[in-house]
């Protein structure tokens, strides 16, 4: 007999949280009509339970504790009116599979004998998530997106939400609902201060499904609106399959590596450069990030290290 496997599209929604794992990180919870919930790890709706019980999910801030918004920020925690406490959190997170699986049925859960075999195999699983919105009225094909934080600012005030860029290069602001963008127009609601970057000094900011915190200034500063507009530059054509100044600038760092010469170097340079900054920590693996298109940029006399 063969050793097969199959593969499975399970739909799903997302849900703002909170992973608490030393410090206190926004996250977008993946929430799955067979009631698996993603959380930096795979949970089924009992370890869900777990989870919040041993506080790795919280609904809730202590003030005076920081919250970490990835690409955004560090913000202090300077007061809030939360909408949750465990026990509810928990209902409201089965409010939503119940709203994808009215029935209830063919939930997920794992069974100890599964537990046991990845924990002896080192194997942690994700059930990370891949937005997607419907192509066309007819069929059901999707286009995949890729999302990113955002503050976004109305007549209500601040509100801490998703931008989501999908492969036919249009944009959603999960605040504003079912309405898509253009690039240029979401670069025109930055100009206007409709997406905003940063908060200054302190500000009330809505979270759906979490309440009203009071943020007060990042402590570890903020990108600039050039900044951030580069980054969702970047995300809109990663997610379309087009070529993307990070992968320019491996292209480009290769090819000095094959082929240096001065003139490669400043080809490497201008690519380098075009990487949005925040971003050029990824331009190699976890150790040593960017530090040899540094070393040849702005140290060429200095050997590599193979």
């Amino acid at each position: 007999m063969a050793w097969v496997y199959r593969q499975q599209m399970i739909e799903g929604e997302t849900a703002f949280g909170i992973i608490h794992n030393s410090s206190y990180f926004f996250a977008e919870l993946a929430v799955y009509e067979d009631g698996v919930i993603n959380c930096w790890n795979k949970n089924d709706l009992n370890q869900f339970q777990n989870s919040l019980e041993r506080g790795w999910v919280v609904p809730q801030i202590p003030i005076g504790e920081s919250i970490s918004v990835f690409q955004l920020g560090d913000f202090p925690v300077l007061d809030a009116r939360w909408l949750h406490d465990k026990k509810s959190f928990y209902e409201y997170i089965v409010g939503i599979v119940r709203r994808l699986n009215p029935e209830m049925k063919n939930l997920y859960c794992e069974q100890p004998r599964v537990t046991q075999k990845w924990k002896d195999a080192r194997v942690s699983w994700s059930a990370y998530p891949t937005e997607c919105k419907m192509k066309d009225k007819f069929g059901y094909s999707l286009y995949d997106g890729k999302s990113h934080f955002i503050f976004y600012k109305d007549e209500n005030g601040l509100e801490l939400t998703l931008l989501t860029a999908y492969e036919d290069k249009t944009l959603r602001i999960e605040a504003k609902g079912d309405i898509y963008y253009s690039l240029d127009e979401i670069f025109e609601m930055f100009d206007n201060n409709e997406l905003v970057v940063s908060i200054d000094d302190k500000q009330w900011v809505k979270i759906e499904g979490i309440g009203e915190v009071l943020f007060g200034a990042s402590e570890l500063g903020e990108n600039s609106l050039d900044e951030m507009k580069s980054i969702i530059r970047e995300m809109v054509l990663d997610v379309a399959g087009e070529e993307t100044a990070h992968d320019k600038c491996v292209r480009a760092y290769h090819e000095y590596l094959e082929y240096p010469s001065d003139f490669n170097r400043e080809v490497l340079r201008k690519a380098y450069e075009a990487v949005p900054e925040s971003e050029r920590m990824y331009l190699g693996d976890m150790d040593s990030k960017d530090s040899d298109y540094r070393r040849i940029l702005y140290y060429p006399d200095k050997k590599r290290e193979v």
